[in-house]
């Protein structure tokens, strides 16, 4: 985030991955320092595929240096939940649409990550804002009562999204 500004963002969402229906920000933040959120670009992007193995094969370190890991698809829970089974994936993976208020954002001009300009994310809005090309990442401060937006990542084309060691060690300097 190149502004200073960080943002409040709270989430509670349909969880297609391991864990509860519901993935929410509220029940991380007593466990974790800080939540990582990556943010993939849709179920048929195999960059998106990629990075969501990797940062799986990764999660052991994020879960030891007190970060969770929550991955966001644009689709409903059902594509979330075959992500989950079909790349073996230890995290969250959060079913978050546009159908709601950033999409409404969107008519009047707010910028996305996506180069026509379509958002793809609702409740991860202010993260995909923030982002130049998904996939990417967002970093939520949990330390507080309500989880701040103290990074955000993506890089100028697809295959600049960070890889989970870049990731965790953006979260720890920005948890500092």
């Amino acid at each position: 985030m190149s502004d200073g500004m960080e943002w409040i963002v709270r989430f509670e969402l349909p969880n297609g991955g391991p864990g509860p229906e519901t993935v929410s920000s509220d029940d991380l933040a007593p466990e974790f320092d800080g939540i990582v959120v990556l943010l993939l670009r849709d179920h048929y992007c195999q960059v998106s595929r990629d990075r969501a193995r990797a940062y799986s094969d990764a999660f052991p370190s994020f879960r030891e240096a007190g970060v969770a890991v929550v991955a966001a698809l644009p689709h409903e829970v059902d594509r979330a939940a075959y992500w989950r089974e079909r790349y073996d994936l230890d995290f969250p993976v959060a079913a978050d649409t546009a159908a709601g208020a950033s999409a409404d954002a969107a008519a009047d001009g707010t910028t996305t990550a996506m180069t026509d300009g379509t958002p793809r994310f609702d409740a991860f809005a202010d993260i995909e804002t923030g982002v130049d090309s998904l996939p990417g990442i967002g970093v939520l401060d949990t330390a507080s009562k309500y989880p701040r937006l103290v990074h955000t990542e993506g890089g100028e084309t697809l295959q600049e999204c960070p890889g989970p060691e870049d990731a965790l060690d953006a979260a720890l300097d920005a948890l500092r």
